[in-house]
């Protein structure tokens, strides 16, 4: 068989005089009790609903007729409500058999108990089918509490059309930092659209996850220290590396649209996709917006620039499946997870949006995408997850949004965010 909040999730744990429909493990003991040993397990797989039932209920059929003596009640949760409802069910002891959520929240609730520790229980296929930094990205203080079944690093998306006008090779995207701000000038030199879509806004963690990844490239590997829980780039010893990155997140916002403080993440996507940039530095999540342009070859994507010099590094996003330890049926859960995770069923859940989580699951895919997210997943690092990445993600965000609308220069924002870091680390 083959195989982006923390202070607002601490407010939810304490929210005792919430109540919530009982979903979890110890809280449906009642109905897994029936006759002839059926054991009921709650599945909720964090999302939109009316795009994830179409995945998994089938797949949820195929595992109960293998296993008659045990049901999956499959529930619902939205992400505007997650971080919320997580809390309340944590501090009630309803959290569901399985559930899907993200690393900083789950990370949280393993360092007050609430989390199974799968490191020994997973079995070695699996293990041995994951690429290594996702696995590493689903760890906590060196233990296996999240095994990751989504995932994206970050791409470089370019139109075709845009870059013939321009008078630029898309065959040869850009590989450097200087060559991608020479291919944005010359987009917005030659045609009425911007070299790169561009944003500012924070939202959850997305201008602190760009600065990450691009530290990493220029450093040449992770930008966390999982031993001093820090990022490297507080640290002196990688100025010329953090004013470098800095520099050239300023610098991409000089061939960007006008006005990026207005832009999140999911504007520059619609930006992107309507012919009004020719670049555009994204997640896997991109493909859906422009899917039949990307058929047609209208866009392309390539691996993350680095500085000249430096291979690509990209840190890579995830999220993943974790037990609590309030399940009454924590085997039964795990069974469940192993069967989601099997070659052929992770295939189903990608359709969702991810790049390739297992090396069995990637070796199946053909086309350019897929090549270039095997590539990136094979050299990427780890997204620095800790009890403190969101209040560490805020300060990224305030300053980096500084920086990005020009109120402050890179040096001065390199400064303040160490010593807002210096703060919360302490």
């Amino acid at each position: 068989m083959k195989y982006w909040r923390r202070r607002s999730f601490i407010t939810a744990l304490g929210a005792a005089a919430l109540t919530l429909t009982a979903c979890g493990g110890r809280a449906a003991d009642d109905e897994n009790g029936g006759a002839g040993g059926q054991v009921t397990l709650t599945l909720m797989r964090t999302g939109t609903p009316e795009i994830l039932r179409p995945i998994f209920e089938p797949m949820i059929a195929e595992f109960e007729e293998a296993n008659p003596g045990i049901k999956v009640d499959m529930q619902d949760l939205g992400w505007n409500d997650a971080t919320a409802s997580m809390g309340v069910m944590a501090s009630s002891g309803t959290l569901p058999d399985l559930m899907y959520h993200l690393p900083s929240d789950v990370f949280d609730l393993a360092s007050k108990g609430l989390v199974t520790d799968l490191t020994d229980k997973l079995s070695p296929e699996l293990k041995d089918d994951i690429f290594p930094a996702l696995l590493q990205a689903g760890q906590y203080e060196g233990r296996q509490y999240l095994v990751p079944c989504s995932v994206s690093p970050l791409f470089l998306w370019y139109n075709t059309e845009l870059f013939e006008k321009a008078g630029l090779d898309p065959d040869n995207p850009p590989n450097t930092w200087d060559e991608l701000l020479a291919a944005g000038r010359q987009i917005a030199e030659k045609t009425d659209a911007s070299g790169v879509a561009m944003y500012s806004k924070p939202a959850a963690g997305e201008t602190s996850g760009l600065y990450e990844s691009l530290f990493a490239g220029a450093i040449g590997g992770s930008a966390w220290d999982p031993n001093s829980q820090r990022y490297l780039y507080d640290d002196p010893k990688y100025d010329a590396e953090a004013l470098q990155t800095l520099e050239f997140m300023r610098g991409l916002v000089d061939i960007s649209q006008p006005n990026v403080v207005e832009y999140g993440r999911f504007d520059t996507r619609t930006l992107f996709r309507d012919g009004h940039a020719g670049m555009a530095i994204d997640l896997i999540y991109m493909q859906n917006q422009i899917g039949d342009g990307l058929k047609d070859g209208t866009f392309r994507v390539a691996e993350l620039p680095a500085p000249t010099g430096r291979t690509s590094i990209s840190t890579i996003n995830v999220g993943g499946w974790f037990i609590p330890t309030n399940s009454a049926h924590p085997e039964e859960a795990l069974k469940l997870l192993e069967f989601f995770m099997e070659t052929e069923n992770q295939i189903k859940h990608t359709t969702y949006g991810s790049a390739p989580i297992l090396k069995s699951e990637a070796a199946t895919y053909e086309g350019e995408l897929w090549e270039v997210a095997t590539a990136a997943l094979e050299h990427g690092v780890a997204e620095g997850i800790s009890l403190q990445t969101g209040a560490l993600w805020t300060v990224n965000g305030e300053e980096l949004q500084r920086l990005l609308t020009a109120q402050r220069s890179p040096e001065e924002v390199l400064r303040a965010i160490r010593e807002r870091h210096q703060e919360i680390y302490e």
